[in-house]
C-alpha cells in the first residue's frame, strides 16, 4: 500500500520508494519494537515510550501489513486479539535499523542510545547481534506460527 502520490510516481530512486513505505517516524518505531524489543501485541506496541496514538498505530500496522513488512496471526488466548511479527522482508531491515542507531550514537549530541538490553547485545558485534536477534525471532515464530 503505497499512496498514489508516492515517490515511485515521480522518481525511480529506490531510496525514495523505500521512504514511502518505512520512512515515517512511527513505522520505523513499530519495526524497532518488533525487531529488538520482543513486542508482538497491539497493546505492547501502544505502550512504547514514544506515545503513539491508537489510530496512528492501527494505520501503521495496516500499512506495514499491506506492504509485506509485517504479518499477524490470531492471539492464542483470544481471537479478538492479534500477534504481529516481521516477515522475511521486515527482518531484512535489521541492518538498516542497526546502522541508523549507530549513526545516531556517533553523530548526534546528547544522551541517545539503544535500549540497554539491545546495547549490551550489540556490544558483542554486529554479526553476532544480528544472528542473536534473528534467532530470537525464529524461536518466537517456532512457538506461535506453528499454532496458527
Amino acid at each position: 500500500m503505497v499512496s498514489k502520490n508516492s515517490h515511485k510516481d515521480r522518481s525511480e530512486c529506490p531510496i525514495a520508494f523505500a521512504l514511502d513505505i518505512v520512512g515515517d517516524h512511527w513505522s520505523l518505531l513499530v519495526i524497532r519494537d518488533l525487531l529488538f524489543q520482543g513486542k508482538h501485541e497491539y497493546k505492547e506496541l501502544l505502550e512504547s515510550d514514544e506515545g503513539i496514538s491508537s489510530n496512528i498505530l492501527s494505520n501503521r500496522l495496516k500499512k506495514l501489513h499491506d506492504c509485506g513488512i509485517i504479518d499477524a496471526i490470531p492471539h492464542p488466548d483470544s481471537n479478538k486479539r492479534k500477534l504481529y511479527y516481521l516477515t522475511a522482508s521486515g527482518k531484512d531491515l535489521i541492518d538498516v535499523m542497526v546502522a541508523l542507531g549507530r549513526w545516531t550514537n556517533t553523530h548526534m549530541p546528547g544522551d541517545v542510545c539503544f535500549d540497554p538490553v539491545v546495547q549490551a547485545k550489540l556490544s558483542e558485534g554486529t554479526k553476532d547481534f544480528k544472528q542473536n536477534i534473528l534467532e530470537e525471532l525464529a524461536m518466537w515464530e517456532g512457538k506461535y506460527l506453528k499454532q496458527s
